[in-house]
Order: C-alpha cells, then sequence, then structure tokens
C-alpha cells in the first residue's frame, strides 16, 4: 500500500491512536463532536459563545426569563419603597403590587406612558437605574439576536449510509451531500479521512487513519448533488476489507467539506462521518434529481441518500 494511502502525515485529525472497543463515534451524523470535556465550569463557559450557539427555543426562554425575573425583581424593590412614592397606583395589597411591575414593564422598556410615574428621590433613583438597565439589556438582545440571524451556517445534508458500489473495473466507497437550504455554495471542497482498529506488533488495539483519495475532491458550484467516490484499488486502505470488517474493525469515515457561501460572503464548513453499521455493500445510489415536464431540473433533496441493493 501507498504511504500516503497508510498514514495521515500531513493532515492529522488530532485523535488519539490507543482506542477500547466500547467507545462510541468521535464525530457525530450532524457533526458534532462526540467528546465530553471535563474543566471549571466558569474556566470554559463564554457567555456570548453559549448565546450565539445555543439552540432557538433555550435562548428566548433565557431572554423571556431575564426580562420577566428582572421587573418581578424591581417591582419587589418599588413595593418595599412604598406604592404610595409612585403616583397613579391605586388600591392595596396585591393590586398595589401588581401595578408596581407594570410601572416596572414601563421604566424597564423607557416607554413611559404618564400615567404611573416615580416621586421622591429614591424611588426616582431606582426608576432612573431600571431604564438605563433596560436600555443596556436591550441592546446586548438584540446585538445577540442578530449575531445569531447573521451566523455563517453550512446546511449539508448527506445521505444517511454510505455504499460500497460496482465502479469502473471493480468497486468504490461512495457517499452523497446536497446544500440544504436555498443559496449558492461555490468552490466546494472535500476531504476524506479512514479509520479502523487493528492490533499492533504487541498485540493491542491500535485505531490507524489514512486519507482517502477522491475521483473528485473540488466542484465549482454545489447546485444540485455530489457523490464522492473513492476508488477501491490496489492502493486502497480498503481493498482487502470485507463487510464485515467495516463493523469487527470499528471503521469510522471523516468528512470534511469547505465552500464558499454567496448570502454570506464567507467560506462555510461542515462535518459528518459514518461508522461501519452505516456502510452498505453492493449497493447503488438513486439519482436524487429529475427533469419535470416544463424541462427543469428538480433537486429531490428528501429523497437525497435512497439506494438499491443489487443482486
Amino acid at each position: 500500500m501507498s504511504i500516503r494511502s497508510r498514514h495521515l502525515a500531513k493532515d492529522d485529525l488530532g485523535f488519539d491512536s490507543r482506542t477500547e472497543r466500547n467507545r462510541k463515534r468521535s464525530i457525530n451524523a450532524d457533526g458534532s463532536f462526540n467528546i465530553k470535556r471535563k474543566n471549571n465550569f466558569w474556566t470554559e463557559f463564554h457567555v456570548y459563545q453559549w448565546v450565539i450557539t445555543c439552540k432557538w427555543s433555550t435562548y428566548w426562554y433565557t431572554v423571556l426569563s431575564i426580562y420577566v425575573g428582572a421587573n418581578f425583581l424591581f417591582a419587589s424593590l418599588y413595593y418595599l419603597i412604598g406604592p404610595e412614592y409612585i403616583v397613579g397606583i391605586e388600591g392595596e395589597g396585591i393590586m398595589a403590587y401588581w401595578q408596581c411591575f407594570f410601572f416596572s414593564l414601563q421604566s424597564f422598556t423607557t416607554v413611559g406612558y404618564g400615567g404611573l410615574h416615580p416621586k421622591g428621590m429614591l424611588c426616582n433613583v431606582l426608576a432612573g437605574y431600571e431604564a438605563f438597565l433596560g436600555l443596556m439589556t436591550f441592546a446586548l438582545a438584540t446585538g445577540s439576536l442578530y449575531g445569531r440571524f447573521s451566523r455563517p451556517e453550512a446546511r449539508i445534508k448527506y445521505s444517511p449510509n454510505a455504499l460500497i458500489s460496482p465502479f469502473k473495473e471493480g468497486k468504490a466507497l461512495m457517499f452523497m451531500l446536497c446544500n440544504n437550504k436555498k443559496g449558492t455554495l461555490v468552490e466546494a471542497s472535500a476531504k476524506v479521512n479512514f479509520s479502523w482498529v487493528e492490533k499492533d506488533e504487541n498485540g493491542n488495539d491500535t485505531r490507524r487513519f489514512a486519507i482517502l483519495d477522491l475521483e473528485i475532491d473540488r466542484i465549482s458550484m454545489l447546485a444540485l448533488s455530489w457523490t464522492l467516490v473513492h476508488h477501491i484499488t490496489e492502493n486502497s486502505v480498503l481493498y482487502d476489507f470485507t463487510p464485515e470488517d467495516y463493523i469487527k474493525k470499528d471503521v469510522e469515515i471523516y468528512i470534511l467539506v469547505s465552500a464558499y457561501d454567496d448570502t454570506f460572503g464567507q467560506t462555510v464548513h461542515s462535518r459528518s462521518s459514518y461508522i461501519g453499521s452505516e456502510i452498505i455493500s453492493n449497493a447503488k445510489f438513486r439519482r436524487p434529481f429529475f427533469t419535470d415536464a416544463n424541462g427543469n431540473t428538480v433537486m429531490d433533496v428528501l429523497s437525497l441518500g435512497d439506494y438499491d441493493l443489487l443482486p
């Protein structure tokens, strides 16, 4: 086998060669790393990074919780100072508290309808501080919202399985991908690394890595689907692999795709992986696009990765 097919000399993935048989995949199918970090929470935690990368549901829950919680806090402070220091409050007890809460909402958002307004030094100072805090909070919320919307993201869809398919006079490892959102990706490139476990000279399980040469590793425009093909020749590390070896040797295939996104004007990246149980032998992908009655090319993203088993 060639040296390039056998070892990762210039493109180390950064994963450990020592391995355990019960090890989970290193990269999940969605591109996230399957690695748990053990570190001090406050040393590792970064507010902006968390705000930008958390789920949308978590983001809105956090923003609303801060907004409501802050107003309940200031309403309690106004109530402790005394509802009589807010002109326009009527009633006592819980009714007075709720009017303090609504006055806090008006001060926090700097709306100031005029029906309720503070009097006295202490209440005016508190209302002024709340207005300042509200302005800063909404500025941060607006900035983080813009950051989430403007963050470039490569929504690459990968076929659920990689296939071992007939190719030329032999066979090849193949998988498909496409752009999973509207927009144009240009100058797309791909790298594929292959990982498996074998015994070393001492009889210990060792994880090996190899770069897989692709028939086409760069395309000008990712308008339809792209099938990445590694021809399994005598120089390929996959040459002696049987269908059972992909599971027995704990195979994992790592994919890194980079492309220029015209919408964001930036280069975006996408990762994914396949494990041995996701590699189907002797199968062929179905074509995910067709020409309709009007002569338009239709890309059926939902059918990407559909395949047929060969006899």
